[in-house]
């Protein structure tokens, strides 16, 4: 996964959540058998991509390495998923 691309990613994840999309969805079920709301989840994973990117800045000689990326981009589009995209908080 490139910036490019989790950029747009992060960008549409960001929009369905400022619109509410994610309110009132089941949890979310995490490795080891935990479960996370949804809305949260998106805001958690949103702010690892800021925490990366903020990395990258600070530290150009050790970079995010491409696996990183593919997870955190993964994350976005199983999220993503959950509604579609004229999915609103009226709905």
């Amino acid at each position: 996964m490139n910036w490019p691309k989790l950029d747009a990613l992060a960008a549409e994840l960001h929009a369905r959540l400022q619109r509410g999309a994610f309110r009132g969805l089941p949890p979310v079920p995490l490795d080891g058998g935990n479960v996370m709301e949804a809305e949260l989840m998106a805001r958690i994973v949103l702010t690892d991509i800021e925490d990366i990117r903020e990395w990258d800045r600070t530290n150009p000689t050790h970079p995010t390495g491409e696996q990183r990326l593919r997870t955190v981009g993964t994350e976005v589009q199983q999220l993503l998923r959950l509604v579609p995209a004229e999915h609103d908080a009226a709905g």
